[in-house]
């Protein structure tokens, strides 16, 4: 097993839409007894998730810490508990997210892509930035930002997506997949990607999706556990293997 500290954030509002993604990634990161913790904004979340966890199996050691990613304070905070329990950090998963649809009058617009880009972009610069130096305290770190096959803009323009119910949702991935890339120039030792999971079967889109959640996590599982061998960039998981999704 490559890594034995990871951290996975992982947002309240996901939390009730799409739980059983990242508890996959759990099940499946922690077999090898790695020490996970899974970062909620309610402590309620995630004792239920561990529950699930315990329920799937899963026998490692798993910490919920209550994280609000839009809070310097609460993301500080949080950075000294880890440095001052593990020392360092091998994996940042960066799966916190949200969507906020505009109502049918657009009287919310401005609020939706604020609070949409704040919890999607700003926050998740200003976590990671703030747990680099954790990062870089281990031989082969690596930061995973959870995006989505609708951030490329390669499939977009090519006809290949069909139309976004919530935009700043879509512009929101795109700019986090623009910031996994200038990460990966500026800290050239740590692994920086983004995966898509792919039309998962949750209820975030009313369970509208072709693809089983468990097979969405595999992707992050895969990163996780071959030692940082794959280059930088934009990955899915699809026909039982890892493959680049253009950008």
């Amino acid at each position: 097993m490559y890594a034995d500290i990871i951290l996975q954030t992982y947002d309240a509002y996901l939390a009730e839409q799409s739980h059983i993604i990242p508890e996959e990634e759990s099940s499946n990161a922690t077999e090898d007894g790695a020490h996970h913790w899974r970062k909620q904004r309610t402590r309620a979340n995630g004792e239920e998730a561990v529950r699930q966890l315990r329920e799937l199996g899963v026998e490692a050691e798993v910490d919920v810490l209550e994280l609000d990613v839009t809070s310097d304070e609460s993301i500080a905070k949080t950075g000294e508990w880890v440095g001052e329990k593990f020392g360092g950090l091998d994996v940042l998963i960066n799966n916190a997210g949200m969507a906020v649809q505009p109502t049918p009058s657009n009287s919310n617009l401005r609020a939706s892509w604020t609070t949409t880009l704040s919890t999607n972009l700003t926050s998740i610069a200003c976590l990671t930035s703030a747990f680099l130096p954790l990062l870089k305290r281990k031989p082969n770190p690596m930061v995973i930002d959870v995006s989505s096959a609708r951030a490329s803009l390669a499939l977009s323009t090519a006809g290949n997506l069909p139309p976004t119910r919530v935009v700043a949702y879509s512009v929101s991935k795109t700019a986090l997949n623009a910031l996994s890339i200038e990460m990966a120039k500026s800290e050239p030792s740590v692994r920086v990607y983004s995966v898509s999971p792919g039309h998962c079967r949750t209820a975030f889109n009313g369970f509208s999706g072709k693809k089983d959640p468990l097979d969405g996590a595999k992707v992050v599982v895969e990163l996780v556990t071959r030692d940082g061998k794959e280059v930088n960039g934009f990955w899915e998981f699809e026909e039982g293997r890892l493959r680049v999704v253009p950008w």
